[in-house]
């Protein structure tokens, strides 16, 4: 199993690439051939990643 600890720093690291791909957009050029494909394999990380995290939060709830 994932630990919420893992899906946490996945997360962390998706949304420092999304804010990265923000900034570089001073060399456009470099960028058009990669940088949709790892926007949107960020985009599904913080996504998948939101979704397990809600999972251990259920799961902790019924624990308790």
């Amino acid at each position: 199993m994932i630990t919420e600890r893992t899906l946490k720093k996945w997360r962390a690291d998706a949304l420092h690439i999304r804010e990265t791909l923000d900034q570089v957009h001073e060399e456009p050029r470099k960028m058009d051939l990669w940088e949709p494909s790892v926007r949107a394999l960020s985009d599904y990380v913080l996504r998948m990643t939101q979704v397990l995290l809600d999972q251990h939060l259920l799961r902790k709830e019924k624990k308790q």
